[in-house]
């Protein structure tokens, strides 16, 4: 498993917005045996998007945002 520090780096590689950043992931499972870091992307200290990482290989599984 990766450590939560690794995902918020991960994450950092696919922000495209100027001025966004990572903050803290939490791990969240879904579908029962999968278990993700949802790692939220901040604009001036506001949450305005999420990045989901693979807890296990790191990949970046997509997200949602403003």
């Amino acid at each position: 498993m990766i450590h939560e520090k690794e995902a918020q780096k991960i994450a950092t590689e696919y922000i495209e917005e100027p001025g966004a950043t990572t903050g803290i992931p939490r791990l969240k499972e879904i579908d029962d045996d999968l278990l993700i870091y949802i790692v939220p992307i901040l604009i001036d200290d506001k949450i305005k998007g999420e990045i989901h990482i693979h807890s296990e290989t790191g990949e970046n599984l997509g997200g949602a945002g403003c």
